[in-house]
C-alpha cells in the first residue's frame, strides 16, 4: 500500500490476476466500495482526504483465490493499514424490485436457462455502459448488477430459481463510478453506445420479461467510524 505518486489521470483502477493476485489505484472511499461491493450513496462519513488522495494498492495470497476471497482479504488491509473502523446501520430507501413482467401489458418471458453448467455460479459476467452479457447468474446475481446502472439497490423479487444467460441492451443515461464499474472479475468489453436503444427499464422488461418497479427497502449503509492516512511501505 502506497500513496499514488505517478502523474497520470488514473482515478481509479482494479484487476483480479491469477494466482491470487489484487492491484488496485484509488481513494480510500473507492477502495472500501471494492472491498464490500457498495454504490456511492453506501458509504456514510468524512470527506477530505478519503476522497482526495489515491493509493496504490498491490496485495497477493499466496495461492489462488477467488475475487471474492481477494475482497475479504481486502478488507483486512484496509483495517490493518488504515486503522479503518466501520459500521453498519440499516436505512429505509427507495429500491428497485426485480419482478416477471406482466404478460398483460406485451412483455414475453425471454429468460434462457445457462447453457452449460459451471462449477460455482456466475460462469462469466462482462458489461460496459449499455451492454450485460453475463453467463450462469441466478436472479439475485442479476439484481445485484442492475443495480450498479439504476441508482438504486435492486432487489429480487421474481421467486425464479436456476441459472440464466442474460444478454441486455440499452442506452445508458448515467455512467457509473469506476469501482461499481469493475465489480466482477472480468473484464469489461467494448462499449457499443446506441442512442436509439431503450431505456434500461424497457430493456429489461422487453428484452428480458423481467419489470423493474420502485418501492422502498431498508437498505445497509456503511458509515466510517475512524480512518488514519497509512505509513508508506
Amino acid at each position: 500500500m502506497r500513496l499514488h505518486r505517478a502523474a497520470d489521470d488514473v482515478m481509479f483502477a482494479l484487476q483480479f490476476h491469477e494466482g491470487g493476485r489484487f492491484t488496485a489505484t484509488g481513494t480510500l472511499r473507492m477502495l472500501i466500495r471494492t472491498a464490500f461491493r457498495l454504490q456511492e450513496f453506501q458509504v456514510v462519513g468524512p470527506r477530505g482526504w478519503i476522497d482526495d488522495e489515491r493509493f496504490d494498492v498491490d496485495a497477493r495470497a499466496g495461492r489462488d483465490a477467488t475475487p471474492d476471497e481477494m475482497r475479504m482479504m481486502l478488507r483486512a488491509l484496509l483495517t490493518e493499514r488504515f486503522a479503518l473502523a466501520l459500521h453498519r446501520e440499516g436505512r429505509e430507501m427507495p429500491v428497485y424490485a426485480l419482478r416477471m413482467a406482466d404478460t398483460k401489458r406485451g412483455a414475453r418471458a425471454r429468460l434462457t436457462q445457462a447453457a452449460e453448467p459451471c462449477a460455482a455460479p456466475p460462469c462469466s459476467v462482462r458489461f460496459a455502459p449499455g451492454v450485460l452479457s453475463a453467463r450462469g447468474v441466478t436472479m439475485p446475481m442479476l439484481a445485484s448488477e442492475l443495480s450498479m446502472w439504476v441508482d438504486r439497490i435492486v432487489r429480487d423479487r421474481t421467486a425464479v430459481e436456476g441459472t440464466f444467460d442474460v444478454d441486455l441492451e440499452w442506452a445508458p443515461d448515467r455512467i457509473p463510478e469506476a469501482p461499481a464499474i469493475s465489480a466482477t472479475p472480468d473484464r469489461p468489453f467494448a462499449t457499443r453506445l446506441d442512442q436509439n436503444a431503450p431505456s434500461i427499464f424497457t430493456a429489461v422488461r422487453e428484452q428480458l420479461g423481467l419489470s423493474l418497479e420502485p418501492e422502498r427497502g431498508d437498505i445497509d449503509v456503511f458509515v466510517i467510524d475512524r480512518a488514519e492516512r497509512p505509513s508508506q511501505n
